[in-house]
C-alpha cells in the first residue's frame, strides 16, 4: 500500500472514530491537539534560536559538544526541534554559547 493510500485511510478511519465522539470528548482532543502543536512550535523556535548563537560564534556541533559534554546527535536534535532537552541541557548549551535562558510573554 503506498503512503498516500495509507495516510488517506488512517484520515477516514480517525474522521470515522472522532464522528462518534462526545461533545466532551472532542473538547478534550481539541485541547490537548493544540496543547501538543504549541509544544512543538516552540520546540522548533527555541532549537531555531540555538542554532543561530551557536552559528553566530562560529561554532561547529562537535565543537559545542566537546564544550557542554552533551553528544552531537542531541544538539542537532535540539537545533532541529525534535529533541526534548532538560534544564539542565539547556542551561549546559546556553552557558557555553554565552547566553541566557529568558521568559517571555506569548503574544
Amino acid at each position: 500500500m503506498g503512503g498516500q493510500n495509507m495516510s488517506k485511510s488512517f484520515r477516514d478511519l480517525s474522521d470515522r472514530t472522532k464522528a462518534g465522539w462526545s461533545n466532551d470528548a472532542r473538547t478534550v482532543y481539541e485541547a490537548a491537539a493544540a496543547s501538543f502543536d504549541s509544544e512543538l512550535s516552540a520546540r522548533a523556535e527555541l532549537g531555531a534560536q540555538l542554532a543561530e548563537a551557536r552559528k553566530s560564534r562560529h561554532f561547529t556541533q562537535p565543537t559545542l559538544s566537546s564544550m557542554t559534554g552533551i553528544q552531537q546527535a542531541e544538539i542537532s536534535r535540539i537545533e532541529r526541534g525534535v529533541g526534548n532537552p532538560t534544564a539542565d541541557t539547556l542551561t549546559r548549551l546556553t552557558a557555553a554559547l554565552g547566553r541566557k535562558i529568558v521568559l517571555t510573554p506569548i503574544p
